[in-house]
């Protein structure tokens, strides 16, 4: 019979209870925030220390002022909070806040002390031990082989003629001198793709980074941004050709696929700065959160007002920064929440929702409408089959993670096509483009935008000479008894318009010229008018800003 000697039971057990420790050891994240910005420099040069050029350029070619949330975080508080049971991840400027990570809840609780600490937010805990397993379905894929077809597009031609994007490729908008930051869980084996070659030969991915292992290598991880970087970037003739191929692209991981917790919305938000520092055009966001891993941290319906929550205040001030930023919807039609996912509720950004090959939702799609009764999403594209890449080439996938990549390469397509528009400017015009603009509806948006009418609602579109219409308004508008609106043309002729008062909004369309010269209609939506004349042949002239005084007294802008 074999005896333990004591003290070799102690040294055992020591041994044992540290690696039992050391196993499970749990980190906690925190955000701590600021009252202020004291202590920086508050000149223009401090402004602009966290910008490239090509991001200052951007503010310069849109008039978008300086604020606060440009300035760096204080370091001598960063400096304060630092502890040896404390570690700070990362700072946030736009949140004027740092994440840090600690063993210890009560050190961070402790931190609420400090006469400049604003609040401290718990966001979630990472346990080594077993992981996570709450993270949400991003989207299903049937993966296929590389067979290629016929035409250029392969199977990726369908969902980019259902929203004539075409046209915009065939006249040479591809997304040349744009760039695209792609928010997601992992870019696996992008970089050793013949996909995704053509990016990698001509430098075109300008910059990478993980923000939850730290790192510069996305391509080791999940596969969900792989699937969705296809739908933009991807360029195989014959094989698949996406919305947005010669555009140059941010890659970064804000999303675990391990764990689900609000500190991924802070992600988020750092990686929308970073997008902001480089001077990125468009964001496509295939992103979406409701429910967490811990209950205490879940969202609710009143939240979806676009102004509450981390991820859509960060999402607003991205597009208030003169980024595009596209989202979205989400893949809880279906499921208990059954609506929206954060930050979809943002009114600056633009949220795609999914259809299927007959421009019907599918369960799927999350549907609006905000929590303030706000029509969203905007637009609609294929979600449902639709072509995506894989690491065996191409397959099919079920998702509006989908339908948000097509959309966002084909906003950057249309957004090089014409610089001058703003981001605000962009959404509204492809939201009169959606086949159902006239009746917007809760799941469908908009409806399923057309890029060939939207390219010309631009002014340029190759086929048409355009001439600017005159800026109407209750100076230059005619009222005609209660039924029809004149209005000049460029050529200074006087045209009408039926005025029909459905549900207290105004819809023009339009019935005669007091002219020799004849004119065929071309109605689309209210506040935007189509006419063709002689002169522009077939070109379509948009009417801005429509006002009409209904009663004398009421003033409508459309």
């Amino acid at each position: 019979m074999c005896s333990l000697n004591p003290k070799s039971f102690i040294v055992f057990l020591s041994v044992f209870c540290i690696s039992q420790s050391l196993w499970a050891k749990t980190e906690y994240y925190f955000l701590v925030q600021f009252h202020d910005k004291q202590l920086n420099y508050k000149g223009q040069e401090g402004y602009k220390s966290q910008l490239t050029e090509k991001a200052i350029e951007r503010r310069a070619r849109y008039n978008i002022k300086y604020d606060s949330a440009d300035l760096p975080v204080t370091e001598a508080y960063l400096a304060n909070i630092k502890k040896q049971s404390i570690q700070v991840k990362y700072v946030s400027r736009w949140l004027n806040g740092a994440v840090i990570t600690t063993q210890n809840m009560d050190t961070a609780w402790r931190l609420k002390i400090k006469f400049f600490v604003k609040d401290v937010v718990y966001l979630g805990k990472y346990d080594t031990k077993a992981g996570n397993s709450g993270s949400q379905s991003l989207g299903q894929v049937e993966e296929q082989n590389d067979g290629g077809e016929k035409n250029d597009y392969g199977k990726g031609l369908n969902q980019l003629e259902m929203i004539n994007g075409l046209t915009l490729h065939n006249q040479g908008y591809k997304g040349q001198g744009m760039t695209v930051a792609v928010f997601d869980a992992g870019f696996k084996k992008v970089n050793e793709l013949s996909l995704f070659e053509h990016l990698y030969a001509s430098k075109r991915v300008k910059y990478t980074y993980d923000l939850i292992d730290f790192e510069q290598n996305v391509y080791d991880d999940d596969d969900h941004g792989l699937h969705v970087l296809g739908c933009l970037a991807a360029q195989k003739s014959g094989t698949m050709i996406g919305s947005a191929p010669q555009a140059n692209y941010v890659l970064i991981r804000t999303e675990s696929a391990t764990f689900e917790n609000l500190i991924e919305e802070i992600n988020w938000v750092r990686a929308a700065e970073i997008a902001d520092s480089l001077g990125v055009d468009v964001i496509s966001s295939s992103l979406g959160y409701n429910h967490f891993d811990e209950k205490r941290l879940n969202h609710s319906h009143d939240e979806l007002d676009g102004k509450t929550t981390f991820i859509s205040i960060g999402a607003k001030m991205a597009a208030l920064k003169g980024m595009l930023v596209v989202n979205s919807a989400g893949n809880d039609g279906n499921k208990s929440w059954g609506r929206l996912d954060f930050p979809a509720d943002v009114e600056e950004i633009l949220v795609v929702g999914a259809v299927d090959s007959k421009k019907v939702v599918p369960a799927f799609s999350s549907p609006g409408p905000t929590a303030d009764f706000r029509i969203k999403p905007d637009v609609c594209a294929l979600g449902q089959s639709a072509t995506i890449t894989t690491t065996f080439g191409v397959g099919t996938g079920n998702g509006t993670s989908y339908s948000c990549p097509i959309i966002a390469g084909m906003m950057t397509c249309l957004w090089q096509a014409n610089n001058s528009l703003t981001p605000a400017e962009l959404i509204s015009l492809i939201r009169l483009t959606g086949h159902i603009s006239l009746n917007p509806q809760n799941d469908l948006g908009y409806g399923v935008p057309d890029y060939d009418l939207a390219l010309a609602m631009a002014g340029k579109h190759s086929k048409f000479d355009y001439a600017k219409v005159q800026l109407i308004n209750y100076d230059t508008a005619f009222v005609y008894g209660n039924k029809e609106v004149a209005f000049y043309t460029p050529n200074n002729e006087m045209m009408y318009c039926d005025v029909i008062v459905q549900k207290k909004i105004l819809f023009f369309k339009y019935q005669k010229t007091v002219s020799t010269a004849e004119a065929e209609p071309s109605f689309r939506h209210f506040g935007k008018i189509q006419i063709y004349t002689p002169a522009l042949k077939e070109g379509i002239v948009p009417i801005y800003h429509f006002y009409y005084f209904m009663n004398g007294n009421d003033r409508v802008e459309l």
